[in-house]
Parts: C-alpha cells; structure tokens; sequence
C-alpha cells in the first residue's frame, strides 16, 4: 500500500514548520558540582540529533503514511550518524519489514492469492 499523497504533503509542511521553531533544551554544567542547570531555548539546527528524531516521531501526524516512507522521510531530516545504533536499527528495520510484506503480497497476489492448508490437498 502507497502512502497517501495528500498527508505526505501536509507531513513535509509541517517539517519544515517544526525546523523553523525554537526548542527548549538544558543546558548546565555537572562537573562543577555546582548543578546550576538553566533551559534555553535553541533553534532547530543546533538540536541534538536524538532529539530531532524524537520530536519528529512525535510531534508529526504520520497517518496515512506507510512506514516505510516514514522511515525514509526521518532519516533524510537528520543525520543518520549522530543517532543511536538502536534507534538507527529501529527505522532501517521498519522500513525492511514493510518492503518485506508488501512483497509477500505481491507474490501471493501474482499466484492468485495467499493458499490455506484446505487449499494445497492437506487433509486433516
């Protein structure tokens, strides 16, 4: 299934709306002992990338959109080596399991559809 072109549309809008916002971050130094910890608000592109991701997980109505191309919209938005290995996995791998369902359907499609047990001369 292809994701719908009209919420893709409105996905990449609200993207670029998300990138041109200031976001809250802690800033502070432990070392110090002193735990003088302070939140400021920092444009988008100084954000971690961990963070990036996050909010864009997060703060984005992803409906209608295939995982797959989720996965390709959020790695080309941040910079795929500055994120964990797990969550780096994490999206490779939801994007590698819907290619690898939709092409189990394609194949059961090609041979006139997915066969039960009844269907192959199994008896019971």
């Amino acid at each position: 299934m292809a994701s719908d072109q009209k919420r893709l549309n409105q996905v990449f809008r609200h993207i670029q709306r998300i990138k041109t916002s200031d976001y809250p971050v802690i800033v502070g130094n432990s070392i110090e002992g002193s735990g003088n910890y302070r939140i400021v608000d920092r444009p988008w592109q100084e954000l971690p990338e961990p963070s990036k991701l996050a909010i864009l997980q997060d703060a984005v109505d992803w409906s209608g959109v295939t995982n797959r191309d989720q996965a390709t919209i959020l790695l080309s938005e941040i910079d795929p080596g500055k994120i964990t290995d797990a969550q780096r996995s994490r999206l490779i791998d939801t994007a590698a399991a819907e290619s690898s369902y939709q092409e189990m359907l394609r194949e059961a499609s090609a041979r006139g559809g997915i066969q039960h047990k009844e269907d192959m001369g199994i008896e019971r």
